[in-house]
C-alpha cells in the first residue's frame, strides 16, 4: 500500500484484502514489484509493442538500439495470439531473407526499414516515427527511407 505514488490501494486488514481505485491507478506497477500476486491489468490501455534490431554486444559490430516494428498488440494472456503471430511472422520473413548468421538487426539494416515492412506485410503508421525531444539528432539529414 505504501508503495502506490497515488494512493490508490487501501487495505482492509479485518478482511485480510486489498483493493485498488481504479480512478486514481496509474498502472505504473509499483505494487507489482512490492507484491506480484498484486492483479495489474488495464484492459482498455494495455498492449504489447514488438521492438526489432537490437544488440548489446561488440561482437562484429557496435551496440545498436532496437527499433519499433509493431505499435500496439492487443494484451491477451495467457496465449498472446496477436503477439505470437506477429513475431512469427516477422521470424519466418527474415529467415527466408537473411544470409547464414546474419542477425535480425543487420539484416534489417541490409535490406532498409522500408522493405522490412514491405516483406513482413506490417502496416508503416506514424507512431513508427521518432519523435523525442533529441529527434533531430538521429534524423540526422533526413526522415525518409533510404533503399540500400
Amino acid at each position: 500500500m505504501a508503495s502506490c505514488p497515488t494512493g490508490a490501494i487501501r487495505g482492509d486488514m479485518k478482511n485480510k484484502t486489498v483493493t485498488v481505485n481504479d480512478e486514481k491507478c496509474m498502472y505504473c506497477g509499483n505494487c507489482y514489484t512490492v507484491c506480484p500476486a498484486m492483479p495489474l491489468a488495464d484492459p482498455d490501455n494495455d498492449g504489447i509493442s514488438i521492438w526489432v534490431g537490437g544488440k548489446v554486444s561488440n561482437a562484429r559490430s557496435a551496440p545498436s538500439f532496437s527499433k519499433l516494428a509493431i505499435p500496439f498488440l492487443p494484451n491477451n494472456p495467457p496465449r498472446w495470439p496477436e503477439v505470437v503471430d506477429a513475431v512469427k511472422n516477422i521470424i519466418e520473413v527474415y529467415a527466408s531473407h537473411a544470409r547464414k548468421h546474419e542477425r535480425v538487426g543487420e539484416w534489417i539494416e541490409r535490406v532498409g526499414w522500408e522493405r522490412f515492412f514491405s516483406l513482413t506485410g506490417i502496416p508503416f503508421t506514424d507512431k513508427h516515427i521518432d519523435d523525442f525531444d533529441m529527434a533531430t539528432e538521429s534524423f540526422h539529414s533526413s526522415t525518409l527511407f533510404k533503399w540500400s
